[in-house]
């Protein structure tokens, strides 16, 4: 544990602060709860799992262990329950019946790119495992999103390998150097990325109880350059690095609609969302990046964003509306990296709320997060690159703002600085003190994840007086 030593040195994060109407984002700074607007939040308590080391594919190492923790914490940042694990995980969410569904990263993936995991397990209360679905092989790994159907089913993305020969068959240009026959790396790859051979395409799998696979829809059977297809050539620049390898479209979110009794799914590479039918398997409808099927304009050059609305976004959700809600992370944008909340009406495809600071890398991520919008009409923000948690009103204030306080390490923190500790959270979900798994749980205050630190809600809201030294001398 490690604790400041003096008044001095907690008011020296105070600096860093932006004013509560923005986001905190700082590289250095103070962690766990920042401020609480008691009256204009949604009151409840919020979930979340330490990350595992950022483009590891190591697991539970010495070097890289991975917290093995599951929090639920409430408004004021207080531990109310906790769930302990065998391995680490990418991120879990809670459901009605009290149990915990949590993706696990396991030993023996066959990617190195991130977000894969490879296990599913749901846990009760108490922490029994009573449900697990695997898939984790050399061809094929679970990976980011998941969800639980309304009939008990599971939705889970899936990469599946298809090699360099079977790309050639679906029409793939043999001269584009992001495809590889022998496992070499493609130009734009990383020194510590491993060779990989061919690409991996998405696919859902619809799992049941049993472990049976009730219905599945692949990228690889929807191959073409119509509005309802993939095109097998389109992929971001080599440019960009990382984005454009065998992880060839990148989906990092499901959700089901037992309205509509659609998915609706989200490309982070190609810059887009789908809405899937489920009975005709057909993708009736996309949005972020006309471009991909010769629909609009490609970004060009510097500032030009072209067409392209949605740049290495995260984390699709239906809202009750019908809207459909996304985190922008704004990731190689032309005219500027800087993350938003977008929330979008598929009936006229316009956007119909967003939330950006003046500052634009006030709460900008490159990597993952996700936005939940609350039922009294607030947002729950998850800024992955800092662990950092907010809750903003539509008129866009922020009313709770929290810095997960836990590193890669295990161990608990009270301020950032020089990027140590690594507290990154993939996904945070807030569920009202009314939600039905909570009903006869005990939820008794434990205490903070950082005991022993300063109470940064406090020390952020004191104003000095002109003059006031808190250093005597």
């Amino acid at each position: 544990m490690r604790t400041l030593t003096s008044l001095a040195a907690a008011i020296l994060g105070l600096s860093l602060l932006v004013p509560s109407a923005g986001a905190y984002e700082a590289v250095n700074g103070p962690l766990g709860l920042l401020s609480y607007e008691r009256g204009k939040t949604y009151d409840g308590y919020t979930l979340f799992t330490p990350h595992t080391k950022v483009g590891s594919w190591i697991v539970d190492t010495a070097e890289n262990p991975g917290s093995k923790m599951t929090y639920l914490i409430d408004m004021e940042g207080n531990i109310v329950h906790t769930w302990k694990h065998d391995t680490p995980a990418f991120y879990a969410e809670l459901l009605s019946n009290g149990n915990l569904l949590r993706a696990e990263k396991i030993a023996g993936s066959p990617v190195n790119f991130g977000g894969w995991y490879g296990l599913l397990r749901e846990y009760t209360w108490d922490g029994r495992v009573v449900w697990e679905y695997k898939v984790s092989n050399p061809r094929q790994i679970a990976h980011h999103g998941f969800d639980r159907l309304p009939n008990g089913n599971t939705a889970i993305l899936i990469w599946e390998n298809k090699t360099y020969d079977e790309a050639l068959a679906k029409g793939r240009d043999p001269n584009d150097p992001a495809l590889s026959r022998n496992g070499m790396r493609a130009p734009g790859q990383g020194p510590d990325n491993q060779p990989l051979q061919g690409i991996w395409p998405d696919a859902i799998l619809e799992v049941t109880p049993k472990g049976e696979i009730a219905w599945e829809w692949h990228v690889w059977d929807h191959i073409g350059t119509g509005p309802d297809q993939i095109d097998i050539n389109w992929h971001l620049p080599l440019s960009m690095g990382y984005f454009a390898r065998a992880d060839w479209t990148h989906w990092n979110s499901v959700r089901y609609n037992p309205k509509t009794d659609q998915y609706a799914v989200n490309s982070r590479d190609f810059g887009e969302i789908y809405i899937i039918d489920r009975k005709t398997k057909k993708i009736v409808w996309r949005f972020g990046n006309p471009a991909t099927h010769g629909k609009g304009k490609a970004p060009s050059g510097y500032h030009d964003d072209g067409d392209q609305i949605l740049f290495g976004s995260h984390d699709v959700e239906w809202l009750p509306n019908g809207n459909i809600s996304i985190f922008n992370n704004g990731t190689h944008r032309p005219s500027g990296n800087r993350s938003s909340v977008m929330e979008i009406n598929p009936a006229t495809n316009q956007v119909v709320w967003e939330f950006q600071t003046k500052d634009r890398n006030s709460f900008y991520s490159d990597f993952q997060s996700a936005a939940q919008k609350l039922p009294n009409g607030n947002w729950l923000v998850t800024s992955t690159n800092n662990g950092h948690l907010f809750e903003v009103t539509p008129d866009k204030r922020i009313v709770w703002e929290y810095v997960n306080p836990i590193s890669v390490d295990g161990k608990a923190y009270c301020v950032k600085r020089d990027n140590n500790p690594e507290n990154e959270i993939h996904r945070a979900y807030r569920y009202g003190k009314d939600f039905p798994a909570f009903a006869g749980k005990n939820l008794k205050p434990q205490g903070k994840l950082a005991a022993g630190c300063p109470d940064w809600s406090e020390l952020l809201q004191f104003k000095p007086a002109p003059g006031y030294n808190p250093i005597k001398k």
